[in-house]
């Protein structure tokens, strides 16, 4: 699947967390943080949402041990910080953006633990594409 005219990437998309006609970053957040259920380590992520209507939205996400959570607030010490605009979110949730195209072309930024993103990365990855660490 291509994202605009470009081929698929060949760094880690995703496993769709929501169909293409799914336009709900929450949904696709919440269904993150069930991904991350599976995940062999504690993860807290801190998910900033640019939206140019509603401003910034703060999530919390924890994931690894536990019940998966999703909730609408910062959290108070996250491992992970991503900060992305609703489109991008949405696109990376769809399975149609690379989380790292979209951090190499500027499009989200991470801040935080980075063995531990790409730890998050593998684990959210497409099986049916072969997992390329980009780094």
């Amino acid at each position: 699947m291509a994202v605009g005219d470009r081929p698929p990437s060949p760094f880690a998309p995703l496993r769709p967390l929501l169909k293409s006609h799914e336009q709900g970053a929450a949904d696709g957040l919440r269904k993150l943080a069930a991904a991350l259920a599976g995940l062999d380590a504690r993860v807290r992520l801190h998910v900033q949402i640019l939206d140019s209507e509603e401003g910034v939205e703060h999530w919390s996400i924890e994931g690894g041990t536990g019940k998966p959570v999703a909730q609408r607030r910062a959290p108070k010490k996250p491992d992970i910080r991503l900060v992305l605009r609703r489109a991008t979110w949405l696109a990376i949730a769809q399975g149609r953006l690379s989380p790292f195209d979209a951090l190499f072309a500027g499009r989200m930024r991470f801040g935080g633990d980075s063995e531990l993103g790409k730890r998050v990365a593998r684990h959210l990855s497409d099986p049916s594409v072969p997992f390329v660490p980009p780094c």
